[in-house]
């Protein structure tokens, strides 16, 4: 797991490469074990490394006569691709390595056959082309930016911002559908000059320029006749298998939820020793029965269980460091929690499995039965729909927008897709990546697997959502395996109590955000005094309120570039 970053220029910019090479610099959280370039006139490469598989011989660059490979990532089918390119001189035993050989004996065509999570630039010098390309779900991210001087390309967008200021204007387009929907979508970023390379997307340069580009997707597969216990255990533990190769120490984050359960009860099936699971209890669960469950599933597991206490101070005191560090902004409260969480277990372990991609695979969220139940076209409602002079012709999602990539794929299995496309890796897995990389730690994702996708994606709905149940079929995998837990109580863990954090700070609120610069192109004071007044008694107004705080501190720690210094209240009261 690593930071990478990159320059092709169309001619020769001696003050743009000298700037570009502070990149080492600016993403050397990501990599605080080593660190590589290559450089020519024209070409810059910058890799930072977190060392993690192959820890002697597995420094980048990686070079040979005609390429040059820097990657962020894990390749879990490497010793599957190095059996099929014998040919190829391997010069170490990195995983990434198996990217070059496959590109070297099959193309651009081969990158297809990529099993991990990745984003890379690979050089050929003969051809003099620089290909970027990122795994199909988007868990590693890679942004880019297109000047009259060429492109350059980084894994952060705050590192790419701050060398190329003059294209980092904020979108307004994309300010307000992180007010309505708290992410962004799409290819385009919060930044109008800086993109992103779209999940499963291969980019051609040549001479500074794309000139090609194509986008990998998921194609319907043969369901199961019977979906059987033996197959969900065999395919399941297939993939968190895989998601185990690792030279050094790993850890498992732990909410008490479906996901992680799962992942557990796996882990302790293939005999790992000495796992340790880390746990956020929010102050108020602290004495219920929730922790107390916790403990007795890891005792059953033999897992020694880490219990991190998160309150109410540390919301507040930490969402500008979380802001700061999110760069790519995401209103999603449970971003704070996550870096707590980070926090303590980077102490110990750069590498911890998480549930990320469970909720998408096995149809987990609430809003899919409601969607199915209803039939409704509408995919999601914004924020501030209820506010009546609030713009409302964002973006938005109908059934229809997604006949032609997926005709042949059911209505749930499409809703599934829009978020494996826009909600998964625009929203969650920016998550994951900044919150475990700002302490250098990797994240893997065991249910984000193509091929473990491709074993259940497709099974029938009515194994996904049945009697009122999402995630029906792992839920009964888990009721028949565990004794001590149950699959089918109302979802507890990692559940952020936001609500009454908010209302109890919604009279200083109040007075801070109608004064805030970025809110103003889209409410009056009015407006917001009125959301900031009512949401005590109205709680449909958490979710805009809470988007407002988050869009307001993210603008001043980021556009303004101010430095962390006191909570939230202080740095906004201070600037307002």
């Amino acid at each position: 797991m690593c930071g990478i970053a990159g320059i092709f220029l169309k001619k020769e910019n001696k003050i743009l490469s000298n700037n570009f090479l502070r990149m080492k610099k600016l993403l050397s959280h990501r990599g605080p074990d080593a660190s590589g370039i290559y450089s020519t006139r024209y070409l810059k490469l910058v890799h930072t490394r977190l060392s993690i598989v192959d820890l002697e011989t597995g420094n980048q660059p990686i070079e040979n006569e005609r390429f040059v490979l820097i990657a962020n990532g894990e390749i879990y089918n490497d010793l599957e691709l190095r059996k099929k390119y014998k040919k190829f001189a391997f010069k170490s035993k990195s995983d990434s390595e198996s990217i070059l050989a496959t590109y070297c004996e099959s193309g651009l065509d081969g990158l297809k056959l990529l099993r991990g999570m990745f984003a890379f630039a690979l050089y050929d010098k003969q051809k003099k082309i620089l290909i970027l390309g990122r795994d199909i779900f988007g868990i590693k991210p890679l942004y880019f930016c297109c000047t009259n001087d060429g492109i350059s390309f980084s894994s952060e967008l705050e590192a790419l911002k701050k060398i190329q200021s003059s294209n980092s204007n904020i979108s307004k387009e994309k300010v307000l559908e992180i007010l309505q929907l708290q992410y962004s979508t799409g290819k385009h970023t919060v930044y109008s000059g800086i993109q992103r390379v779209r999940p499963g997307e291969f980019l051609v340069i040549e001479e500074g320029e794309i000139t090609k580009s194509f986008l990998t997707r998921f194609t319907k597969k043969s369901s199961p006749k019977r979906l059987s216990k033996k197959y969900i255990h065999n395919s399941v533990l297939e993939s968190i298998s895989s998601h185990l190769r690792s030279d050094v120490p790993y850890c498992l984050f732990y909410s008490g939820g479906i996901d992680s359960t799962l992942i557990m009860y796996f882990i302790h099936l293939l005999k790992i020793e000495k796992i340790s699971a880390y746990n956020i209890i929010f102050d108020n669960h602290a004495k219920d029965d929730h922790c107390d469950k916790l403990k007795l599933i890891s005792r059953d597991f033999k897992i020694e269980m880490n219990q991190i206490i998160f309150t109410e101070n540390d919301f507040w005191n930490m969402l500008p460091f979380a802001a700061k560090n999110i760069d790519d902004p995401i209103a999603d409260y449970a971003i704070i929690p996550t870096f707590k969480l980070a926090r303590e277990a980077s102490k110990n372990f750069k590498v911890a499995l998480t549930g990320e991609g469970g909720d998408e695979l096995f149809g987990g969220y609430g809003r899919y039965r409601s969607w199915i139940r209803k039939l409704k076209k509408k995919y999601y409602k914004g924020a501030f729909d209820r506010v009546s002079n609030f713009k409302k012709d964002y973006w938005d999602f109908e059934l229809g927008f997604f006949q032609h990539k997926y005709f042949d794929f059911s209505d749930l299995q499409k809703y599934q897709m829009f978020d494996f496309e826009n909600w998964l890796p625009n929203n969650l897995l920016v998550k994951l990546d900044r919150c475990l990389m700002t302490y250098g730690m990797e994240g893997r994702t065991p249910f984000l697997d193509k091929r473990l996708f491709d074993k259940l994606f497709f099974v029938h709905d009515n194994e996904k959502i049945f009697k009122g149940f999402g995630k029906y079929f792992v839920r009964k995998f888990l009721s028949s395996n565990i004794k001590n837990y149950n699959s089918f109580s109302r979802k507890q863990g990692f559940t952020v109590p936001i609500s009454s954090w908010i209302v109890n700070k919604s009279s200083v609120l109040e007075k801070i955000l109608p004064r805030v610069e970025i809110l103003k192109g889209f409410l009056s004071k009015e407006e917001i005094i009125s959301i900031c007044r009512n949401v005590q008694t109205k709680k449909a107004l958490i979710r805009p309120l809470w988007n407002m705080i988050f869009i307001s501190i993210w603008y001043h720690m980021n556009h303004n570039d101010i430095e962390e210094n006191g909570n939230y209240f202080e740095i906004l009261s201070e600037r307002n």
